[in-house]
């Protein structure tokens, strides 16, 4: 979309990343405004005697990470649900009457829509702003749930891929041709193919194509740094560059990610998993503020770390007459594990996962991960 000197671009990408760079410079080059926020400080109710950094910058174009989406997610839902039956009611219904209107696509639609913007959804606008225009997805995949729901209810979420190598050229959603199922057309700057993975069974004579996705073109760098081991791994000699992500093309010919090779896990039943995707489908329940999925190959099942939202925890912990009113009591008690470890699992089964990735265990930590602890937690 078109970025202008009225545009206010609000950013939360948690470190150094080519897609924050892009928008960077795109925002410098086109005269627009540029803010950062964080989830401690993006919401008023993060906040005390001041505004959220989203209504106090009223950006009109949101770029973040999924967890970022989910944050947002819950907040609006757990602001939901403290108002009465009739609320949530036409909360819900303006809720499928805009999913119908905008899927349909017949005449007065957009109007419908726009009917149900200013009166239905408000107060939900106000909350982020009031200028939204696009909200952008980076990073990692954003489960299809969050996509839709905030799509619906705030303003159109779009998708980008690419990365460092590519320039951030990849995949880009078309805001004018809306598609919550896949990444978005290839621009123009590179081509695209996909090349059989046949460990997986991803081959591009399946029905759709599949494959390894290939990436070449002016965007795209030719080697590693003095690094000529890597640079004959990851790329080939006609120039195309090895993305280690597993895509297909859909009917519309846009690109969708489904698996990434390094992140398929062969599990004991000899059949492989993406942790990716199901990380982005369990980031969804509203007790995970952040999740790590784990697979091994002497196991038939994967298992979770997560950290739990706090105050969603303590609240299933009080509605199942748990004692405890410290986080780090919590998550401890075998009880409230087995209940959080449900949850999952019915997160798992309605966002469409298979019995082998199904999680079979949780682990629920009391610290929030940092680049610092994580890094002590991974050393030998």
């Amino acid at each position: 979309p078109y970025i202008g000197p009225s545009d206010a671009l609000l950013t939360y990408l948690p470190q150094a990343h080519i897609l924050e760079f892009m928008f960077e410079n795109l925002c410098l080059f086109w005269g627009g405004t540029m803010g950062y926020g964080n989830p401690r400080t993006l919401s008023d109710a993060s906040m005390r005697n001041c505004k959220g950094d989203i209504r106090e910058f009223k950006p009109t174009i949101l770029v973040g990470v999924p967890a970022v989406w989910e944050s947002v997610k819950k907040g609006v839902l757990n602001n939901l649900n403290k108002n009465n039956f009739l609320i949530k009611s036409i909360f819900w219904g303006a809720m499928s009457a805009k999913n119908f209107l905008m899927t349909a696509g017949f005449p007065g639609a957009d109007t419908g829509a726009w009917f149900l913007d200013s009166v239905a959804f408000r107060k939900l606008k106000e909350a982020t702003g009031g200028r939204l225009r696009i909200m952008m997805n980076g990073g990692g995949p954003v489960s299809k749930d969050t996509q839709k729901f905030l799509s619906m209810a705030v303003a159109p979420m779009i998708s980008g891929y690419g990365l460092t190598e590519t320039s951030a050229m990849g995949a880009l959603n078309d805001p004018m041709a809306w598609n919550p199922d896949a990444l978005g057309e290839i621009p123009a700057s590179i081509e695209v193919k996909l090349v059989d993975f046949p460990d997986a069974g991803y081959f591009t004579k399946n029905t759709p194509p599949q494959g390894e996705i290939y990436i070449r073109g002016g965007s795209v760098s030719s080697n590693y740094w003095q690094n000529e081991d890597e640079t004959k791994e990851a790329y080939t000699d006609d120039g195309w560059f090895k993305t280690g992500d597993i895509g297909e093309f859909d009917s519309y010919g846009h690109l969708k990610i489904i698996d990434r090779k390094k992140n398929l896990v062969k599990t004991l039943n000899g059949e492989y998993i993406a942790l990716e995707k199901l990380e982005s489908i369990y980031r969804s329940s509203p007790v995970v503020g952040n999740i790590c999925v784990y697979a091994a190959q002497d196991q038939d099942k994967p298992v979770a770390i997560i950290v739990p939202v706090e105050a969603t925890l303590k609240k299933v912990a009080k509605d199942n007459g748990i004692e405890g009113d410290s986080l780090e009591s919590l998550v401890h008690n075998e009880k409230l594990k087995s209940i959080v470890l449900k949850q999952l699992q019915t997160a798992g089964k309605a966002g469409g996962l298979k019995g082998i990735e199904i999680i079979n265990g949780v682990v629920l930590s009391d610290e929030e991960w940092t680049p610092q602890n994580v890094s002590l937690y991974i050393s030998p």
